[in-house]
């Protein structure tokens, strides 16, 4: 049993697709919300305590994350069941070593700006909810993987590796704004 990625796309594909984008927009706009209410509670204002550098270990790994799952993509494409899945165990692996790293940051973080203070409140809230979007897209990777190896993807189901792998890329892109925001500005 294959991934192929040949023109045939089964009916209900592009309707699913039109789904992923609706809910994506509408995650977009979640997150637009929390970016607002921080820039509202606290202006430019930024801990000192944070760990900047930590924030970029963070965004490189997620960075080579998004490379990682757009290979998989592109492996399911190609019908190659086996980069596909190994492409989403790099991805996966690298999600849980952000959360892990997001964990300790928190430890650390707990005691220079706890979650009382209005920066910790904030900067809590915004990375909590990226890191849940985040574990919510490893389940998701997690499920196109088992289905691969179980031989129960077919040939009309690239969309559903295109669409988790949409989603995961998506909420990488968040976490560059989540950067930007809470880390550089």
């Amino acid at each position: 049993m294959t991934v192929h990625g040949a023109a045939h796309h089964p009916p209900y594909a592009e309707l699913h697709r039109f789904g992923l984008r609706l809910f994506i927009a509408s995650e977009a706009f979640l997150f637009g919300v929390l970016f607002a209410a921080r820039f509202y509670l606290l202006g430019f204002e930024r801990a000192e305590a944070v760990n900047v550098t930590l924030g970029v270990v963070l965004t490189i790994i997620l960075l080579t994350a998004t490379w990682s799952s757009h290979r998989a993509a592109a492996a399911a494409r190609a019908g190659d069941r086996g980069a596909m899945q190994g492409q989403l165990l790099l991805t996966m692996a690298l999600g849980v070593l952000f959360l892990a790293l997001v964990v300790v940051e928190w430890s650390a973080g707990f005691r220079e700006f706890p979650i009382s203070t209005p920066y910790g409140s904030i900067f809590y809230l915004i990375t909590g909810t990226h890191s849940l979007h985040l574990l919510i897209g490893l389940f998701v990777l997690a499920s196109l993987f088992l289905q691969a190896r179980r031989g129960r993807l077919g040939e009309g189901d690239v969309w559903k590796v295109e669409g988790g792998v949409a989603y995961w890329q998506f909420v990488d892109v968040v976490w560059l704004f989540v950067f930007t925001i809470l880390y550089v500005l």
